[in-house]
């Protein structure tokens, strides 16, 4: 018998697109990325573009827009900050990024920013949370984001992430006595560097919330994602890095 503990609500916005744009009719040869570093220590890049190939390029109100290819992270995976790195030909004036996130019922978030002179030089670490909006009026369909759910195996102790109804990584617990002891978790290659253990763990958290005061964590990645989520860390007894 399975116990869902955590279900796809629509409410997660995901990356759905992006672009760079310039003043003016050219914006040159151009070489962009957007990335992350993760919970579990991976470097991602979110966003990014490249001369060799360089992608849609089109005019919009006396500016150049210039496409990237995006790689659809969840929002809520990322860090605070993401960083900006932008090498090109033309003028370092008036560029900006754009970033779109969008979720299940078609909701949208726009984030926006002018790209200050280090995003030129050795890269800008930019804010996300601050610069994101609401778009209400979003004219594009939504894409159709993966369902991530977190379903608990008590009999084998262990918490199971499922994309799409796959199996997609595992956190494993052991159970002496009255006390629970997080070992590890595991997420498959095919779905590593796009935030997801982030969903397990704390799926898997605030399950066991309802059934232990404090556990005993050997886990890595879990005390990492408690160092950024210090809610957790009453839950955690003797946190620890291995």
């Amino acid at each position: 018998m399975t116990d869902q503990v955590v279900r796809p609500d629509g409410t997660g916005f995901s990356l759905a697109g992006g672009e760079l744009t310039v003043a003016g009719a050219d914006g040159g040869t151009v070489d962009a990325s957007v990335s992350a570093r993760l919970l579990d220590g991976f470097d991602v890049t979110l966003a990014s573009r490249s001369t060799a190939d360089p992608g849609d390029v089109r005019s919009e109100g006396g500016r150049s827009v210039l496409a990237l290819e995006t790689r659809p992270m969840m929002l809520n995976s990322l860090p605070s900050s993401v960083r900006v790195r932008l090498h090109t030909d033309a003028a370092e004036g008036d560029w900006r990024l754009i970033l779109r996130f969008r979720n299940h019922a078609g909701s949208s978030l726009t984030w926006q920013a002018e790209l200050p002179t280090e995003a030129f030089d050795a890269g800008w670490e930019a804010p996300l949370a601050d610069l994101l909006t609401i778009d209400r009026t979003a004219d594009e369909p939504a894409p159709q984001a993966p369902a991530v759910s977190v379903v608990h195996h008590p009999e084998d102790e262990y918490y199971e992430l499922l994309v799409d109804g796959q199996q997609a990584g595992l956190l494993v617990y052991h159970v002496i006595g009255s006390h629970l002891s997080i070992t590890h978790t595991v997420i498959e290659p095919t779905y590593r560097g796009r935030g997801l253990s982030w969903a397990l763990v704390g799926g898997s958290l605030d399950d066991i919330r309802t059934k232990y005061p404090t556990v005993m964590n050997y886990c890595p990645v879990v005390s990492r994602f408690v160092e950024k989520n210090p809610s957790y860390g009453d839950l955690l007894s003797q946190p620890r890095r291995v």
